[in-house]
C-alpha cells in the first residue's frame, strides 16, 4: 500500500505524531520499496512494541535527541509483560536505526523542514562471549542423538556450520548424494505466522557444501524414514520436497527445530548452548583442526575472510601458538 507521501494524501499543515510518521508514511513506504518479508515484519515489531509505546504520541518536529535518549534507557532497564529483562544491545540498534530512517525520510520527503535528532547515533555493540562446544562435547551431543528423528540436522548444524533457516529451507533437489554435495539455494523463514523461503540475502550465501561419507550414510537413511512416513500418512502426505518435514510432509520451522535442540541438550551432561552456537562450534573446531580461514569462510557463507576473522579472532592466538611450535620443531628440532 502507497503511503500517504506517495499518494498525494498528507497536508503540511496537519501536526504529525511520532506514531504518524512511522505507522502511516514510513512503514507503507519500505513496503513499496520491495524490502524482505522478514524486514517488514522486523520493522511492525520494533515500531509498535518498543517506539510507538514510549514516544508515539510526541510531536515528530520536537523530538530531541535527549527523548530518544530517554526510551533508550527506559528499554534497556524495563520489564516486558513477558518478564524478560530490558532489551538487548542489538535490539537497541534496531531501535534507534528505525527511528533514524524514519526521520530521514522524512525530511526527504518533506514531511518535516529538519531532522532534529540528526546527531543521534546507534548504541554500540557490547562484545559478547561467544559459546560453543569442544570437540569432546560435539562428540558426546552427536551419539546422544544419533537415533533421534532429526539426527542428520544435528550432523550438517555442527559439521558443516549451517543457518538454521538454511538447515530448514535445504531440499532434496539441492541435494546430490551420489557427488556428494549439498547446495544451499533457499532459507526458510516465518513472518506473521506464514513459512517463507527466499533466497539468500547475499551471493555468498549461495553456495555448495560437500557431504562426506558420514553425512551421505545419514541423509540416506533420513531419506528412507521420509518415504516410511509417507507411505503411513497416505493421503494427508503433502509432498513439498524439503530434506526435513513433519509426519505429514510439511516443512520443519526454524522454530521447532530450535525447541528440539533446546530439549536434546538438557539430556546429556553438556554446557548448555543455542543452536546458533552450533554454527559457532563448526567454525571453531574448523578453525582449531588447521582449516583455512579462507575455506571456512565459504562454508559458513560469509562475504569475505575478513568477516569469519572479526567473528573467530579470538581462535587466531592459539592457531599461531600452534603453528609457530609447529614451523619451529620442522626447522629447529
Amino acid at each position: 500500500m502507497p503511503s500517504k507521501v506517495q499518494n498525494g494524501e498528507w497536508r503540511p499543515d496537519h501536526p504529525l505524531t511520532v506514531r504518524q510518521l512511522l505507522l502511516e508514511y514510513w512503514l507503507p513506504a519500505q513496503a513499496s520499496r520491495n524490502r524482505r518479508p522478514a524486514t517488514i515484519s522486523q520493522y511492525r515489531v520494533v515500531v509498535n512494541s518498543w517506539i510507538v509505546p514510549g514516544i508515539g504520541d510526541h510531536r515528530a518536529s520536537t523530538l530531541t535527541p535527549g527523548h530518544v535518549q530517554r526510551l533508550v534507557d527506559t528499554l534497556c532497564t524495563s520489564r516486558s509483560p513477558s518478564g524478560r529483562d530490558g532489551l538487548s544491545p542489538r535490539s537497541l540498534q534496531l531501535v534507534v536505526g528505525t527511528l533514524k530512517s524514519a526521520y530521514k525520510f522524512a525530511v526527504e520527503s518533506e514531511l518535516l523542514v529538519r531532522n532534529p535528532i540528526a546527531s543521534v547515533r546507534r548504541p554500540t555493540l557490547q562484545h559478547q562471549t561467544m559459546n560453543a562446544w569442544n570437540e569432546t562435547q560435539a562428540r558426546q551431543f552427536l551419539a546422544d542423538t544419533r537415533d533421534d528423528v532429526l539426527a542428520a540436522v544435528w550432523a550438517l548444524l555442527l559439521t558443516r556450520g549451517l543457518r538454521r533457516g538454511e538447515l530448514c529451507g535445504l531440499r532434496w533437489e539441492a541435494i546430490d548424494l551420489d557427488a556428494g554435495t549439498a547446495t544451499i539455494v533457499h532459507t526458510l523463514i516465518v513472518v506473521d505466522g506464514r513459512v517463507l523461503a527466499p533466497t539468500p540475502k547475499t551471493l555468498s550465501s549461495r553456495r555448495s557444501l560437500p557431504l562426506d561419507a558420514s553425512l551421505v550414510s545419514l541423509l540416506i537413511g533420513h531419506r528412507k524414514r521420509q518415504f516410511e512416513d509417507r507411505q503411513r500418512a497416505g493421503e494427508a502426505w503433502t509432498e513439498t520436497g524439503y530434506v526435513f518435514v513433519d509426519q505429514v510432509g510439511r516443512p520443519c520451522s526454524p522454530e521447532l527445530v530450535s525447541d528440539r535442540f533446546d530439549r536434546l541438550v538438557k539430556a546429556p551432561e553438556l554446557p548448555r548452548i543455542r543452536l546458533h552456537d552450533t554454527r559457532h562450534t563448526a567454525a571453531s573446531l574448523m578453525l582449531a583442526s588447521g582449516v583455512s580461514v579462507k575455506v571456512v569462510q565459504e562454508m559458513l557463507g560469509h562475504s569475505s575472510p575478513a568477516i569469519t576473522l572479526a567473528i573467530y579472532a579470538h581462535k587466531t592466538p592459539s592457531m599461531a601458538k600452534e603453528a609457530g611450535e609447529a614451523l619451529s620443531t620442522s626447522l629447529l628440532g
